[in-house]
C-alpha cells in the first residue's frame, strides 16, 4: 500500500481528481447562487406587483417574511430586509429591461404620442413581440445571476439607480 502512495502515477491521478473535485464544487455553488438570484428577481417582482395592485402595506413583507421562515427553517434569505432588498433589486435592473425591450421592437423608436390609427396597425406586431421580451428579460437575469447576491446588495445600497 505504501508503493502505491509513492507511486507518481497515482499521485498524478489522485491530483486530477481533487481538482475535478474543487471544480464540481465551484460549478454547484455558481449554479446554486445563479437560481438564487433568480428566485429572489422573481420574487422581487411579484413583492412590486402584489403592493402595487393589491394595495398591500408595508406589514405585508414583513408577514411574508415570517410565513416563509415558518415554512422553511433551514433556509436562509427570507428576512423582512432581504425581502425588502428583493423588491429593490427587481426595481433597481428593471430599466435595463425595459430599454432592451424598446429597444429590440421598432415600435420603441416612435414617440409616446403614437397616433391610435398607427397603434392598431401595429398591434398584430406587438402581439409577436411579446414573447420576445420574455427571452430579454430572462438573459438580464441570468446575467445579473452571474454576481452574488450580496455584491447586487453593495451596488444598491452605493448608487441610486441603473445608470
Amino acid at each position: 500500500m505504501n508503493n502505491l502512495i509513492k507511486s507518481s502515477e497515482y499521485s498524478n491521478w489522485l491530483r486530477d481528481l481533487k481538482q475535478k473535485i474543487k471544480t464540481g464544487q465551484i460549478k454547484a455553488a455558481l449554479s446554486v447562487n445563479s437560481q438564487m438570484i433568480m428566485l429572489y428577481w422573481d420574487l422581487g417582482r411579484q413583492i412590486t406587483e402584489k403592493q402595487e395592485n393589491a394595495k398591500w402595506g408595508s406589514g405585508f413583507i414583513e408577514q411574508l417574511s415570517k410565513d416563509l421562515r415558518e415554512e422553511f427553517p433551514d433556509m436562509k434569505g427570507f428576512s423582512k430586509d432581504n425581502l425588502k432588498y428583493m423588491r429593490i433589486f427587481y426595481k433597481f435592473y428593471l430599466p435595463v429591461i425595459q430599454y432592451d425591450r424598446i429597444v429590440a421592437q421598432p415600435v420603441g423608436q416612435f414617440k409616446e404620442m403614437i397616433e391610435k390609427q398607427i397603434v392598431a396597425q401595429l398591434a398584430p406586431f406587438l402581439q409577436k413581440t411579446e414573447s420576445q421580451t420574455i427571452t430579454i428579460s430572462e438573459q438580464v437575469v441570468r446575467q445579473l445571476s452571474c454576481v452574488p447576491w450580496g455584491h447586487h446588495i453593495k451596488i444598491m445600497q452605493k448608487t441610486k439607480n441603473i445608470k
